[in-house]
C-alpha cells in the first residue's frame, strides 16, 4: 500500500505542477480559480459520489459504512480536543491577544478539518479503487457536520443546519444512498456520462491545487505560526489519529475485516488543511492570506509525510 500511495502522489503532484506553470503562464484570475473550484466541488465531486454509489445492494457494506461514519466521528472528535490543547485562548481585551486568538481561531480549524475532498478523493482512488471513494463518502458525511456545525460555531459564534442539508455533495451522499438501496442501478445511458464526469476529479482536483500555488508567496512575520499548525496538522494529529485507528483495528478485526475502511479514514485525516478555511477566514474577518498560506503549506509537505506514516501503519495495523 505504501507504494501505491507513493505513486499516486507523484502522479498527483506531477498534475498539480502542470496546473502551477498553467497558472503562471496565463496569469489565473481569482474569478476563474473560484469557477474550477466550483466546478469540482459541486459538479464532478457530486457525480463522483453518485458512481460511487452505483452498485448492487449489499447489506454487509451498508453496515461497514455506518463504521466509517462512526469512526470518523471518533477520529473528529479526537482532532478537536488536540486541536483545542493546542490553540489555547488568552484572556483579555487587549489588541494582541485579540489577534494571537484570532489566529488559534485558523489555527483551530486548520488543524481539524483536512482537505478530504480535493485531495483525499484522487489519493484514495487511486490506492483502493471505487470501493475505497464509497467508504470515504462516510467520512465525508462526518467532516460537513463538524465543519458546520463545530467549525463554523468556532469562527463565528453560530451554526448551520441549513449548510448541512443544502451542500450538494451531502445531497448526493443521500441520494447515493437511496440508489444504492435500490433493486437495480442506473441504466448505462445514464451511468455512462456520469462516470466520465467523475473521472475527471483528480486531474481537476490537482490543477486547482497547482493554480492555488501559483499564489503562494511566504510571509516572514507568520513563520513560526505555520511551522507549528503544520507540525500539528501532519505530524501531531497523525500521530494521534494512528493510535486511534489502531485502537478501533484492535476492537473489530475479530469480527469482520475493517482495516481498509480504517485506513481510508486514516489517509483522509492526514490530507492537508481543509481550502474552506480560507474561505471561512474571508468572511468572518480572519486573516485569509494566512489561512491560504497555511492550506498551500500543508498542501506541500504532506507529500512527505502521507507515505511516511502509511508505511507506519501498515506495521502496526497487520
Amino acid at each position: 500500500m505504501y507504494l501505491l500511495v507513493v505513486k499516486q502522489l507523484c502522479t498527483m503532484f506531477i498534475i498539480g505542477i502542470c496546473g502551477f506553470i498553467f497558472a503562471k503562464s496565463f496569469k489565473v484570475t481569482d474569478e476563474q480559480q473560484k469557477f474550477l473550484s466550483k466546478l469540482l466541488l459541486y459538479f464532478i465531486n457530486p457525480c463522483l459520489v453518485i458512481n460511487s454509489f452505483n452498485k448492487e445492494f449489499q447489506a454487509d457494506i451498508l453496515l461497514q459504512l455506518g463504521f466509517v461514519i462512526l469512526s470518523s466521528a471518533i477520529v473528529f472528535i479526537v482532532t478537536m480536543v488536540v486541536a483545542k490543547l493546542f490553540t489555547l485562548n488568552k484572556k483579555g481585551d487587549d489588541p494582541i491577544v485579540v489577534k494571537e486568538n484570532a489566529y488559534n481561531t485558523v489555527d483551530r480549524l486548520a488543524i481539524i478539518f483536512t482537505n478530504c475532498g480535493f485531495m483525499g478523493i484522487p489519493l484514495i482512488r487511486g490506492v483502493f479503487g471505487d470501493e475505497g471513494v464509497f467508504f470515504l463518502m462516510g467520512y465525508l458525511v462526518v467532516f460537513n457536520v463538524f465543519l458546520w456545525t463545530y467549525g463554523l460555531f468556532t469562527i463565528s459564534g453560530t451554526m448551520s443546519f441549513k449548510k448541512i442539508i443544502t451542500n450538494p455533495n451531502i445531497i448526493a451522499i443521500m441520494a447515493g444512498i437511496g440508489l444504492f438501496c435500490m433493486p437495480f442501478t442506473l441504466p448505462e445511458i445514464i451511468a455512462r456520462p456520469i462516470t466520465m464526469i467523475s473521472d475527471l476529479n483528480t486531474a481537476t482536483a490537482m490543477i486547482l491545487i497547482g493554480v492555488l500555488f501559483a499564489d503562494f508567496k511566504f510571509e516572514k512575520e507568520y513563520g513560526l505560526r505555520l511551522v507549528k499548525v503544520t507540525f500539528l496538522r501532519l505530524v501531531v494529529t497523525s500521530l494521534v489519529t494512528l493510535a486511534v485507528i489502531w485502537g478501533i483495528y484492535a476492537v473489530t478485526h475479530r469480527y469482520f475485516d475493517s482495516r481498509m475502511m480504517l485506513f481510508v479514514v486514516f489517509i483522509c485525516s492526514m490530507c492537508p488543511s481543509a481550502t474552506s478555511i480560507p474561505s471561512l477566514s474571508c468572511v468572518f474577518d480572519k486573516d485569509a492570506r494566512y489561512a491560504s498560506l497555511v492550506v498551500s503549506t500543508t498542501s506541500l509537505v504532506c507529500m512527505f509525510t502521507i507515505p511516511s506514516f502509511v508505511a507506519l501503519a501498515e506495521q502496526i495495523i497487520n
